[in-house]
């Protein structure tokens, strides 16, 4: 019966080697698991009787497909061929898919071949399973002894339907991978309706060559010796008896099916062992990832280094990078493996495969299942440069598309998978905020070259006039202080969260292999430290306004939808941390204002930033828009008040000062460096507006922003 395990999104097909006591079916399932599993990754189990056992495990290795993001496995099962273990061999055998049947090819067990046959019938129909449409391959076994049934007699006196059969030798291997690549691809066809696949011949028959390229490997492999730890012997016990004796059947087929279960939970407390051992090496290698983007202020090495780890972390053969430009067409940044990238060089009507992928603005796994399903033009591109799948991931940050990470895995391993795409995506988020952040910090840089440039020709040509060189001198001085101020401030805040990280980085790399929930803390450390650096960075950004040119903004028609949304999502986390509610107020019949949309987003986003820091729990931040006539002018006018304690009077002529933060917020602490309403002051200006600060009544402050339209 074939098992759907969701928590795994795995389907296991059972598969049983039934025959005659001491034919060779143990040794059978041992050979298969040597050779498929050289590793050792699934353990082997046994429920021994008296003179024959129960073996068990998880055929995990192969990579038979994908159906519907389910991967396709294999249970495999010995019974006990005595005759005293019948109720046994039942029980096993219930929900079986397919069946070995392993006879012995000695003389003297000639009979005894026949009656376990009989036997396998009359427990197939026992368990409600039609011999008839059974998938069953047989095994001769014992082909290198003396004294042998011919071929031809054991063909006559078992497989009377004509059904595939195989002269094995289960101690040396041979045939015997033959005999299990033929049951599992008969299994798997007979079962095609209830694993979702169309039963179309295309269909089948990608499924058939599907399972034979993944058993071809291991029909002519040779096993590994046996490990002493290879088999698991696992021993039914059973409660005492308080009710009186029960018939001895009963008891046999309760204790086979208790302790079957009970190998089937401890094979999947394996998986679910290497899984959290996979999740713990994915932190550590995002952790670490993160601490070398941490260190990167070139845009191009984040990148490089970027490709470079995705190559090593997710195996495989070809990745690259694409970005997005000023010209807004995405191109190649980074290659790794190709000459160029399949995404971009593939074009479907008006567009390349890579901006389908931007289009859709999520992560996608391009891997094509056993039904034949594929992602379209993007898996197209995909095969026909020669890969058989891979992993596109948008490089997003604050919600700006940067580019496109791409990564390409070939036909000679197996698919990449969801946990892939999981940590495609971390890495490509990650290195979306450090790219945006060295972006950042070379565009400060150019601001502070070009402003350094701009003095010193100005210097020269108004040196001549002395007060005019010493406005210039002021001026100069003036602005030094805010770099040096900012600098300053920067690094201030900077170090507190670097540390706090280093640290956590540290005690995590102690700790591997711990529990989760001993590393919970430090996890959690590195997040809110990395928020705390996001947050610097956004005030290093919002801060090269101020060295701007201070001319006359350059206005044009924006959604006044779009410049809200951008002001408030950035901080919707932090009102939601210190439990303020946000409100926006504005006339339904206005779409559009004139303005310089991304200055006054920014304007906007740090005046609502300070009224959310300095509110009170469940206080609130109202954005009202406004038209407003000044005589016969029409102009836009911002209201954003809050519920806090408010400004004293005596401070609101310092509100606009660099660097001023007034006393410490309801929480008792001080957030920013203290340049948001310089850089809303600098910005309204620009627009020929106005922009004041006053005290509310009762309680809290309300600034308002008016700009000309």
């Amino acid at each position: 019966m074939v098992q759907f395990e969701n928590q795994y999104r795995q389907i296991k097909v059972k598969i049983v080697y039934y025959g005659p006591a001491l034919g060779g079916k143990t040794t059978c399932l041992q050979h298969v698991h040597r050779v498929t599993d050289p590793q050792r990754r699934s353990r082997l189990y046994s429920l021994n009787t008296a003179s024959d056992r129960t073996l068990f495990f998880d055929l995990l290795s192969l990579n038979l497909g994908r159906i519907r993001g389910y991967r396709l496995a294999i249970q495999l099962y010995t019974v006990p061929g005595q005759v005293q273990y019948n109720a046994t061999r039942r029980a096993v055998l219930a929900g079986a898919d397919g069946v070995v049947f392993v006879a012995d090819s000695q003389r003297d067990q000639h009979e005894a071949n026949l009656q376990s046959f009989a036997n396998l019938k009359e427990n197939l129909e026992a368990n409600g399973i039609d011999p008839m449409g059974q998938p069953l391959v047989l095994q001769y076994n014992k082909r290198d002894l003396a004294n042998l049934i011919p071929i031809d007699e054991l063909e006559s006196d078992l497989n009377v339907a004509g059904l595939p059969s195989f002269p094995t030798v289960a101690i040396t291997g041979d045939g015997v991978m033959e005999a299990f690549a033929a049951i599992t691809e008969n299994t798997l066809v007979s079962l095609a309706d209830r694993l979702g696949i169309d039963t179309t011949g295309h269909a089948i028959e990608r499924l058939k060559q599907q399972t034979r390229t993944a058993l071809e490997p291991f029909v002519t492999a040779s096993a590994p010796p046996v490990a002493a730890d290879d088999i698991k012997i696992t021993t039914p016990e059973h409660p005492p008896d308080e009710t009186g004796p029960l018939p001895q059947e009963t008891l046999v087929r309760e204790a086979v099916r208790a302790n079957l279960a009970m190998t089937d939970l401890s094979s999947q407390l394996e998986l679910a062992s290497r899984q959290l051992e996979r999740k713990a090496r994915v932190t550590r290698a995002i952790i670490e990832f993160g601490r070398l983007i941490a260190h990167q202020r070139d845009p191009a090495d984040v990148l490089r280094l970027l490709v470079k780890t995705a190559v090593s972390r997710l195996e495989v053969q070809a990745a690259s990078v694409m970005i997005v430009p000023a010209a807004g067409q995405l191109r190649e940044a980074v290659v790794h493996g190709i000459e160029h990238d399949p995404l971009l060089a593939s074009v479907v009507e008006t567009t390349t495969a890579a901006g389908a992928v931007v289009t859709a603005g999520e992560p996608v796994l391009i891997a094509s299942d056993l039904e034949g399903k594929t992602a379209g033009s993007v898996q197209m591109a995909v095969e026909k440069a020669g890969f058989a799948s891979a992993v596109a991931v948008p490089l997003l940050a604050q919600d700006r598309l940067l580019g496109l990470l791409a990564v390409y895995r070939g036909h000679d391993r197996p698919s990449l998978d969801e946990n892939d795409l999981e940590l495609a995506s971390i890495l490509g988020a990650t290195a979306a905020m450090g790219y945006s952040n060295a972006l950042a910090f070379r565009q400060l840089e150019d601001s502070n070259i070009g402003l350094e440039s701009t003095v010193d020709q100005r210097t020269q040509e108004l040196k001549t006039t002395l007060d005019e060189v010493r406005r210039l001198n002021d001026e100069l001085g003036r602005l030094d202080a805010i770099k040096n101020g900012l600098i300053s401030r920067v690094a201030a805040q900077l170090n507190p969260p670097v540390s706090s990280l280093v640290t956590a980085a540290g005690a995590l790399e102690s700790l591997r292999g711990a529990a989760p929930e001993k590393t919970a803390r430090f996890l959690d450390i590195i997040r809110k430290q990395a928020d705390a650096l996001a947050e610097v960075m956004e005030n290093v950004g919002q801060a090269a306004l101020l060295v701007t040119d201070p001319g006359v903004a350059k206005r044009h028609d924006a959604p006044l939808a779009e410049i809200l949304r951008r002001a408030v999502a950035p901080v919707r986390d932090l009102a939601k941390q210190l439990e303020v509610e946000i409100k926006v107020l504005s006339p339904g019949n206005l779409e559009t204002i004139a303005c310089d949309a991304a200055a006054i987003s920014t304007a906007l986003r740090a005046v609502i930033k300070n009224a959310v820091e300095h509110n009170r729990p469940g206080g609130e931040v109202r954005i009202e828009v406004h038209r407003v006539l000044r005589g016969s002018e029409p102009w836009i006018e911002f209201k954003i008040s809050d519920t806090g304690k408010g400004i004293p009077e005596a401070d609101l002529d310092r509100v606009f000062d660099a660097f001023w933060q007034g006393a410490p917020g309801v929480r008792g602490e001080n957030r920013g460096i203290g340049l948001g309403l310089m850089i809303a002051k600098q910005v309204v200006q620009r627009h020929g507006g106005r922009i004041s600060v006053a005290r509310r009544s009762p309680e809290g402050t309300m600034v308002s922003m008016a700009l000309p339209q």
